[in-house]
């Protein structure tokens, strides 16, 4: 099988200027490979799910595929609502099982694109909160949530909060500001793909830590 593999180039996602591949492929909705180079981001996206064609490539920070711009799809709507429920039961339990000494650890040597200032478990968390309720959903003209000053709250509250506004949001919305491009089924995409990736790095972290969940 040969997938389909829409190419981000010079975004600033893992690396400040680097590549992400995606697939638009419902078993694999939400799956993003990423490199500093576009070779390595095809590479490591073969290597994870085998042979592909790039069949297109958009350069630069937040742009969306001609995919993109298609109205978002039933199936892709529920297949964002399964993930993010899956996920946001991943976050909680990190946040509640990790003590403070592990959330709060800034580890020397992880490195991070420059713009990043999520460092510590507890701030990823944080982020994860931050990036769908005041960056996706805004981006796309719909409202943005105040953020809850306690974060285990805030877990609850933004996820109530997004599910509400994408299963209500118009199908074809596009926005465009300041040289981004935002569609409904641009914000799925990348609602399914980003706490999913965000947590897993926190795996690889306590992984490489050495620290076992009991």
């Amino acid at each position: 099988m040969i997938r389909d593999v829409f190419l981000e180039a010079r975004a600033g996602m893992a690396f400040d200027e680097g590549a992400a591949a995606w697939s638009f492929d419902l078993d694999l909705w939400g799956r993003c490979v990423q490199g500093e180079t576009r070779e390595r981001a095809i590479s490591a996206f073969m290597l994870a799910y085998g042979s592909v064609q790039v069949v297109e490539t958009v350069q630069g920070d937040e742009q969306a595929f001609a995919r993109d711009m298609e109205p978002l799809r039933d199936e892709e709507l529920d297949a964002t609502l399964a993930i993010l429920a899956s996920q946001r039961q991943r976050a909680v339990q990190f946040l509640s099982s990790l003590p403070p000494e592990v959330l709060d650890y800034d580890d020397p040597s992880r490195e991070l694109p420059s713009y990043a200032r999520w460092r510590t478990i507890r701030q990823m968390l944080w982020h994860i909160t931050d990036t769908e309720s005041r960056y996706y959903l805004p981006s796309l003209g719909l409202p943005a949530k105040p953020r809850n000053a306690h974060l285990s709250t805030e877990l609850l509250e933004s996820s109530r909060h997004v599910r509400s506004s994408i299963t209500t949001m118009p199908r074809s919305v596009i926005a465009q500001d300041r040289g981004q491009v935002w569609t409904a089924t641009k914000v799925a995409r990348r609602l399914a793909w980003h706490e999913r990736g965000e947590l897993d790095a926190i795996d690889e972290l306590l992984a490489r830590w050495g620290y076992r969940r009991g």
